[in-house]
């Protein structure tokens, strides 16, 4: 990996880790309680981390011009209708198709899910600007969309686990497997989007939404949920892909 993806990593896990890892020990030695301010302050910090260290690094390493043309790309919402459609759409599918096969049931009102975006924006749809916004093109840079989306992926996943060991935190009752799974799922997705739009910002509108009907459609988190989660994306994905080559291949001709 390039020394800028190696720079971005490093200051991102080792950040990230630090603070969830000591509010992991907090709620360990019952200092803290899971939920109080000060724990839900380390949790969010942690969860903006990817975000803040790339924003950091962009400016730090980037020319003025790049870095502006960055944080338009990262708040700018002026898309085209269908560009929401897809994000959300592809949301709510990858949300609801599970309790199709019993890997989530429906327990809340839909109206819950736009109650609580605003909140997810910041408990979950700013990562991407990390990694949507600079780890997924850059590795594209030298590897196909799809072996990048399996790297993000994986790492996406790893960089949560501090939280499994933070007591009274949701994914302590998540299976690792089912989640890893989802994480790859979900990565898969949110390629299709970016390849599509080029948008961090509607990357992140994807990512909130994901949050957001998490707690209407509550994931039953057993490992053949998450593997066929994963397939109905890598399926989608597939097709992208033949049909962008294709596309591509008539504009070459």
């Amino acid at each position: 990996m390039g020394v800028e993806i190696r720079r971005f990593l490093f200051y991102t896990l080792a950040t990230s880790w630090i603070i969830w890892g000591s509010l992991a020990l907090l709620t360990q030695v019952n200092i803290l309680k899971f939920g109080n301010a000060i724990s839900m302050l380390l949790f969010i910090l942690g969860g903006i981390t990817p975000a803040i260290c790339e924003i950091w690094l962009k400016k730090k390493y980037s020319t003025k011009e790049e870095f502006k043309s960055f944080i338009f790309n990262v708040k700018n919402p002026k898309h085209p209708v269908s560009w929401y459609i897809l994000a959300i759409g592809l949301a709510f599918a990858a949300c609801f198709l599970p309790t199709l096969w019993g890997g989530a049931t429906m327990e809340n009102p839909m109206y819950l899910a736009l109650l609580e975006l605003p909140i997810m924006i910041i408990g979950g749809g700013l990562e991407e600007i990390g990694w949507r916004g600079f780890l997924q093109p850059t590795l594209q840079k030298r590897w196909s969309p799809f072996t990048s989306t399996i790297i993000v992926g994986v790492i996406w996943a790893i960089w949560h686990l501090p939280l499994w060991f933070v007591i009274g935190s949701n994914q302590m009752n998540m299976n690792f497997l089912w989640f890893s799974l989802t994480a790859l799922a979900l990565s898969f997705l949110l390629t299709i989007i970016y390849l599509s739009t080029k948008s961090i910002f509607i990357c992140i509108i994807f990512h909130t939404f994901i949050n957001s009907f998490w707690n209407v459609f509550v994931p039953v988190t057993n490992v053949m949920s998450g593997l066929f989660t994963f397939l109905f994306a890598l399926f989608l994905f597939t097709v992208f892909e033949v049909y962008r080559k294709s596309n591509f291949q008539k504009q070459t001709v």
